[in-house]
């Protein structure tokens, strides 16, 4: 595996392998939440998203033995956790395509929190749902996955299935939309460099 935490994602992963419940237990409970709050990028269906996570965790302890992590366990669960909600979402909504139904539905609370955070945006009467909602749907995905949830350029590359360029595209239009439209206080440096550095 790469990645900043390989070494203890391998003993992780040995221990689940072997068939250590409290090893699954530890990473479910690491991670489920950020699944969680992902999967209300693509439904506000709250039973929805705790099946399609139970149904992860399920397969992942089914085929424990022959499943192979190749980067860390958060990648790994994020790819099957979005590729499976995608499957369920588009079952669901057959009548209209996912991207649609998926656009009514992004990290707006998660977006707010972060602007605020970093000092992005003034604290009086800005309208930052609407701001984000002229984003486009892979701009918004593209920025939570670098920002909210840490994973580099050629992860969420892979995630998204796009080139990297296009990753850094997606970010760098996406932020600089928000500053154009939003009430600006000041851009922290460090927040910048956080966002673009590999």
């Amino acid at each position: 595996m790469e990645g900043r935490h390989s070494h203890n994602d391998n003993k992780i992963w040995r221990r689940i392998s072997d068939g250590d419940r409290d090893a699954l237990a530890n990473i479910y409970n690491a991670y489920s939440k950020d699944l969680y709050k992902y999967g209300f990028g693509f439904t506000k269906d709250e039973d929805l998203i705790q099946d399609v996570i139970h149904d992860v965790f399920v397969h992942i302890w089914n085929l424990r033995k022959t499943i192979t992590i190749q980067k860390s366990i958060k990648f790994y669960l994020f790819t099957s956790f979005r590729r499976e909600i995608i499957k369920t979402v588009n079952e669901q909504y057959k009548r209209e395509s996912l991207d649609d139904y998926h656009a009514k539905f992004l990290w707006e609370e998660s977006f707010e929190e972060l602007l605020h955070k970093h000092q992005i945006i003034s604290e009086s009467g800005v309208k930052i749902n609407e701001a984000l909602e002229n984003l486009p749907l892979r701009q918004k995905e593209a920025i939570y996955l670098r920002v909210l949830e840490d994973l580099d350029y050629e992860d969420i590359s892979e995630l998204m299935g796009v080139q990297v360029p296009s990753v850094y595209n997606l970010i760098f239009k996406g932020i600089r939309t928000l500053r154009n439209t939003l009430d600006l206080r000041k851009v922290a440096i460090s927040f910048l460099i956080f966002l673009f550095a590999l």
